[in-house]
């Protein structure tokens, strides 16, 4: 009998990102950017506990992803992974809990679990996206890029399922309340992947294998959850492509598998 998969957003947004993947006994986080309070609530009402997380891996520093690290690295000792240039960043986290790596690098957790780096183009000392095998299944989390790069969609050729960005819609950016810089700081090949480049990747993951994609880190300000559906299910739709499509709450648990 195989074992159980779980991947869960546990917060989704530019106020927090956070994700909890479990396979069998096997129990870690990407990113930690909500209080270890928070993801310690959360994980219980998914039947869970700080105690039973093995390790974190972070995407990047940027505050969003990372705020809830030294609390947790503090209290529950926890190994956290990431690239050199982001552990550089990791300040107020125990310096012993921290594992540098290279970009790409690959950390077995156990005989049926392991996580796989991949790059991704964002405005930070180093961003990486992860590709999970638990077992026989493969599962990705990519968020933070400003493009949906040839690389990125190499390593999330054949996942079963993706969580992956969906920030901004380029109308509500561009007539909303961000000043100019900011709006073209999101919108640059390092910035946020948009509706419109997620309902691409969307479609071409579809046809390498890809079953469900969670919509992810949507904007609070310049996104809403109706605007990320509509652009991405209709682009499918459109191009007559099936795909089983959610979008993560911004602070509630959402499952992707």
């Amino acid at each position: 009998m195989s074992e159980l998969t779980e991947i869960w957003t546990l917060s989704s947004g530019s106020s927090g990102n956070c994700c909890w993947v479990k396979h069998g006994k096997c129990e870690f986080l990407i990113d930690a950017g909500i209080s270890r309070r928070a993801i310690s609530t959360t994980l219980q009402s998914l039947g869970s506990d700080l105690s039973r997380l093995s390790a974190v891996f972070v995407t990047h520093e940027h505050s969003d992803h990372v705020k809830g690290l030294p609390m947790l690295a503090k209290y529950e000792h926890l190994p956290v992974h990431a690239v050199t240039e982001t552990a550089d960043q990791l300040s107020g986290v125990d310096p012993a809990c921290i594992i540098p790596h290279a970009p790409l690098f690959s950390v077995e957790l156990s005989r049926q679990v392991k996580v796989e780096s991949f790059v991704t183009p964002h405005d930070s000392k180093a961003s990486v996206g992860y590709v999970i095998t638990a077992g026989d299944r493969r599962f990705a989390l990519a968020t933070d890029m400003g493009m949906c790069a040839q690389s990125v969609a190499d390593a999330l050729t054949g996942c079963e399922g993706v969580i992956l960005e969906a920030n901004y819609d380029v109308n509500m950016l561009r007539n909303g309340p961000y000043p100019l810089y900011l709006q073209d700081r999101i919108a640059a090949r390092t910035g946020h992947l948009d509706n419109r480049d997620s309902a691409k990747m969307a479609a071409y993951l579809a046809l390498h294998g890809t079953r469900r994609v969670l919509l992810a880190h949507l904007s609070k300000e310049n996104n809403t959850p109706a605007k990320a559906m509509e652009t991405v299910s209709g682009y499918l739709a459109e191009h007559h492509i099936e795909l089983d499509v959610a979008v993560a709450d911004r602070s509630a648990p959402t499952r992707l598998i």
